[in-house]
């Protein structure tokens, strides 16, 4: 697929195609492809990224209720994350790499930083350096992959809204088995979209009932509307 076609192709996707689900061996050949080609300082990876198959009715009804979308609304009539809904979800944390980081800078100051997996936080860096680089890279490779999905027709959705409650995401997406893992910090969906123009039904889980979608994908701009070119691009 030619780029221009690749970047309008993708989408936030809340409405999931629940007919066609994307086979695990092409996300597995889109995650390779990227981690072989995604830049990363020194190549250390400060982070993860955890592949959840998220077909278990009581965990997809767990992660759309820590996704709550609006806290000023109940779940009743909140319109919801369906974007958590996926048939496959992937989760980004933090990696323990400071180890790594006086492979050639012996006194680096982020070669003593704490927080050595399992689920952990680090206590030792109080202006974020470290966890600055982390959710840079993150931002990266979440780049690279919805743009390497969307060349094979697989749509994603972004939602940060896991923060309600990490601990519990943490939980679910098995941090605290991992030597190496460090906080919980973002989630998206992977599958297959339906039309964009249309603003589709889902089934929230949480309260067990048929809802509109948010907003139809095409509709964005009507919702959250563009900043000027000129108030974001300087020079």
């Amino acid at each position: 697929m030619e780029w221009l076609n690749i970047i309008e192709s993708r989408h936030t996707t809340f409405a999931w195609d629940e007919d066609r689900i994307p086979d695990r061996s092409i996300i597995d050949e889109v995650l390779n492809e990227v981690y072989q080609h995604v830049p990363s300082k020194n190549l250390q990876f400060p982070y993860q990224v955890r592949l959840l198959r998220n077909d278990d009715v009581n965990i997809r009804k767990e992660i759309m209720t820590i996704c709550h979308r609006n806290q000023d609304l109940e779940a009743e009539v909140d319109g919801g994350n369906p974007q958590v809904l996926a048939p496959w979800l992937l989760g980004f944390n933090a990696r323990y790499c400071a180890d790594t980081e006086k492979r050639y800078e012996k006194n680096s100051y982020r070669g003593t930083f704490d927080g050595h997996g399992l689920g952990n936080q680090r206590t030792n860096d109080p202006h974020g350096d470290q966890t600055q680089s982390e959710n840079l890279e993150i931002g990266i490779f979440v780049a690279y992959i919805m743009l390497a999905l969307a060349n094979r027709g697989i749509q994603s959705g972004m939602c940060q809204n896991i923060c309600n409650n990490y601990q519990r995401a943490t939980e679910i997406f098995k941090l605290a088995e991992d030597n190496r893992a460090l906080d919980f910090r973002f989630i998206m969906g992977i599958g297959y979209g339906k039309d964009t123009g249309v603003r589709h039904d889902y089934f929230d889980p949480r309260v067990g009932k048929t809802k509109p979608i948010p907003f139809a994908p095409d509709d964005v701009l009507d919702h959250y509307p563009r900043p000027l070119y000129t108030d974001i691009i300087k020079g």
